[in-house]
């Protein structure tokens, strides 16, 4: 019904990260260039954060899928509430191997070990962890920075790249053997004004639409009522056209939007 009112043919407004609907902002291309570099230069640590909904999830996607595969091997971590062993073994798996044992020797020789072939076959490792924030303990992160010990040639073997929200910089600074190595740091903003109404266009064209969907009011209260933040424009949007669609509107309305404003509080 949805799809059909709007003559759609997908969703335009879904909050699943979906690197299809990544849509270039100053910050978040300026996020996945600096990203890229720190991984293809072989940076220890990369740190990315921001706020909730602003896109890091889908800048970290957006670079795995735009990396040559033949030279570079990820693994994403989408749930980082694992104790460090269970990461590794994670990481590992996501590389392509079982790591058996729960023994943390074995464990960080095997990891090594991994890391090594790798770089024989001439690829370098890069590990993501999204949401890092929820790691549960700092002892953790500490695990993690251990894995960047073993190099070669002079070179990491592994790139660390955390990824979380604003908290997450705070957790790191009693860390300073961690935070020596970071090579990389950003923070995504959230959408100035000027791209709200871009960033619209371009999820509703390649969801087969036009923002002609939005009438102007609609999207000045899209632009007052979500600050900005990708994933509260993506709520507001995706409720208002419900609500006009269920209205029978052609149009989404400021009344529509402020409707699904409601919702949100």
């Amino acid at each position: 019904m949805y799809l059909k009112h709007w003559n759609l043919e997908r969703l335009p407004f879904e909050n699943a990260p979906d690197p299809l609907f990544f849509f270039e902002s100053k910050g978040h291309q300026e996020a996945a260039v600096r990203l890229s570099f720190a991984i293809q230069t072989q940076k220890a640590i990369a740190l990315m954060s921001g706020d909730y909904g602003s896109g890091k999830t889908v800048v970290c996607q957006s670079v795995m899928r735009r990396t040559d595969t033949n030279r570079f091997k990820f693994a994403f971590i989408s749930n980082p509430r694992l104790d460090a062993l269970d990461l590794t073994r994670e990481i590992a798996y996501q590389f392509g191997e079982d790591i058996n044992s729960r023994s943390k020797y074995d464990i960080l020789h095997a990891f090594n070990n991994i890391l090594e072939r790798q770089y024989r076959a001439g690829r370098h490792c890069a590990a993501i962890i999204d949401e890092a924030q929820l790691v549960r303990e700092a002892s953790i992160l500490e695990d993690l920075r251990l894995l960047l010990n073993h190099q070669l040639d002079g070179k990491f073997l592994l790139t660390l790249v955390l990824s979380g929200q604003t908290e997450l910089i705070d957790m790191l600074r009693p860390l300073p053997q961690m935070t020596q190595r970071i090579g990389l740091k950003f923070h995504i903003a959230n959408l100035s004004p000027e791209e709200i109404r871009p960033y619209l266009t371009h999820r509703l064209k390649i969801a087969g639409g036009n923002i002609d969907i939005f009438d102007n009011d609609a999207i000045i209260q899209v632009e007052r009522l979500s600050k900005g933040n990708p994933r509260e424009i993506n709520a507001l949007c995706d409720m208002a056209m419900l609500s006009a669609c269920l209205s029978e509107h052609r149009q989404v309305t400021t009344e529509d939007v402020l409707d699904a404003g409601k919702e949100r509080t």
